[in-house]
């Protein structure tokens, strides 16, 4: 179905300008995302309920499209430049299928970097990616720009660590005395693999509750982003 919309002040259009705040994407379960690319794999996923875009598109003709203009466009937009394609998705639950390969996200705060873990657990073939309830918003505009897609295709959920405890085995990252190279480790399936804060690190009852402490070696630095460290230890743990 097509529709046309002309003004700002449309009941639509105010809809989703609401859904640029957490609040609103909370109290709706539902979030904005943009891009002709993105749109294609949220498709994929059945989780789109409406777009908005300057010019038709060739799309399941049960999704509605919003014909707008520019001015609105960058009024529901999050991007300095616009891609004249913003959709609505609906949050649903994920289905998963099995729990081998877990990535935990310990209070990372930085959306673009929850975002980056989310695409390259997707291309490493991770099972999940779980973040504590202090993470960053899964489904800010941010993530969803960093993940490129993935974040339509990853299952993803916020939960306590503890709950992995009795079921699987805990790799936590962490430079301690204790911490063993990442690469003198077997992997132990089914397993959760712990990243910290950008900041901070893993929190201590993270590290209560660790079977293994790894770290990543490296020289000339004291440190690497927690996208690219995790990225570098889905690899190897794989």
């Amino acid at each position: 179905m097509v529709v046309y919309i002309n003004s700002k002040e449309n009941e639509k259009i105010k809809f989703a300008y609401k859904l640029k705040q957490e609040k609103y994407r909370k109290k709706y379960q539902k979030y904005l995302a943009e891009g002709a690319f993105d749109l294609e794999l949220a498709i994929k996923a059945k989780v789109v309920e409406a777009v908005f875009t300057t010019k038709q598109l060739d799309i399941d003709e049960n999704i509605v499209q919003y014909i707008v203009n520019e001015d609105i466009i960058k009024k529901i937009s999050s991007l300095s430049t616009p891609q004249n394609i913003v959709f609505i998705c609906s949050i649903k639950e994920n289905k998963i299928d099995k729990l081998d390969k877990i990535i935990y996200l310990d209070e990372v705060n930085d959306p673009g970097n929850i975002g980056t873990i989310i695409r390259s657990a997707l291309a490493i073939d991770y099972d999940l990616v779980c973040l504590s309830n202090k993470c960053a918003s899964i489904y800010n505009p941010k993530t969803i720009s960093a993940s490129k897609g993935s974040i339509f295709l990853m299952p993803i959920i916020k939960k306590d660590l503890k709950e992995f405890k009795n079921t699987h085995h805990i790799f936590v990252s962490a430079l301690k005395e204790e911490a063993v190279d990442i690469k003198q480790i077997k992997t132990k399936k089914p397993f959760v693999l712990v990243v910290g804060n950008e900041a901070r690190g893993v929190s201590e009852e993270s590290l209560s509750l660790a079977d293994e402490i790894i770290y990543i070696p490296i020289k000339n630095i004291d440190s690497l982003n927690v996208a690219i460290a995790s990225s570098i230890m889905m690899y190897l743990l794989k």
